[in-house]
């Protein structure tokens, strides 16, 4: 007879249920048409039309020239609404678009792309900013965009109703992505963090990172951080990195440590880059001048970084 212990049976399934794919865990959820305020968000603003439904075989009828841009971040699904203004004989409207992505990360991947660090920022969902005419937040793993149509602006309220009564069908939880956590350094730049599925600094080469801006001597530089599923796979990006310049003419500095390998070259399009590999993950900092500006920020990266 074979006998397996209680505890190992708990762990093995708690590894799964930490490794396996979400998909099942997001079967609960509502359908996406659901989660629109209906009949409306107040009993001035009502539904006018049926909410409507795009995938990403037509997302482009919708937002032609942007859906590029959503499809990396693991675009689902989006349910569009428009309330109208019963006072303004559907002269004056709300626009309200929720978006379904491929995780909590790439809710937050899309947001960024919008948010500027000078925006007006409202406590909806995970993080949320508003503008005269406009206010965008993500929650969970929903992009939701909500803007004044037929105006050019509209009352504040409006927008903070109608973002209030969609949060509230949404998932509960309002976390920001951990992984946020490997740019919380004490130079970052507030509001400036993004994430990128594939191509950050434009490189194919360089695939899922962050990035953002950090100040440090009253200088801006970016800071980013190559996420990679092993050290093999950080270290072919490294040398691909090399080989990239090197065939530009020009000639990068490398040397290894025994956490890594360092690498600093003058880019064709970021100034001087500063690139260290740990483990599976690689820090960096571009718009440098030297290498000797971009080390402090190194260490602070290193830093956040987890141990394994």
């Amino acid at each position: 007879m074979i006998r397996i212990r209680l505890p190992i049976i708990l762990l093995a399934a708690g590894l799964c249920l930490l490794l396996c794919p979400p998909s099942w865990i997001y079967a609960q959820e509502k359908p996406l048409e659901k989660l629109m305020p209906i009949p409306g968000f107040s009993p001035e603003w009502v539904l006018d039309d049926p909410v409507k439904t795009y995938t990403r075989d037509d997302l482009f009828n919708y937002i032609n020239g942007e859906a590029e841009l959503y499809y990396p971040y693991g675009f689902e699904r989006l349910a569009s609404g428009f309330y109208a203004q019963k006072e303004s004989n559907g002269q004056i409207g709300l626009a309200a678009d929720i978006y379904k992505m491929g995780s909590l990360l790439d809710a937050f991947g899309i947001y960024a792309q919008y948010r500027k660090p000078e925006a007006q920022f409202v406590p909806f969902g995970a993080e949320g900013f508003i503008n005269p005419s406009q206010l965008i937040f993500y929650q969970d793993r929903y992009f939701v965009q909500i803007a004044a149509s037929g105006t050019s602006q509209i009352e504040p309220s409006i927008l903070k109703t109608c973002a209030l009564a969609i949060s509230k069908a949404l998932p509960t939880d309002k976390g920001k992505p951990r992984e946020l956590d490997l740019l919380s350094i004490p130079s970052l730049v507030p509001q400036t963090e993004r994430y990128y599925p594939e191509g950050l600094l434009g490189y194919a080469f360089f695939r899922q990172g962050l990035i953002a801006s950090a100040l440090r001597s009253e200088k801006k530089f970016r800071v980013f951080v190559l996420i990679e599923k092993s050290p093999e796979s950080a270290g072919k990006i490294l040398d691909h990195y090399a080989r990239y310049v090197k065939d530009a003419w020009l000639n990068p500095t490398r040397t290894s440590d025994s956490e890594g390998s360092l690498l600093f070259s003058i880019d064709p399009l970021h100034k001087g880059l500063l690139l260290k590999q740990k483990g599976r993950f690689i820090v960096g900092v571009a718009d440098l001048e030297s290498p000797g500006q971009g080390t402090a920020l190194i260490k602070q990266l290193l830093d956040r970084l987890p141990s394994s």
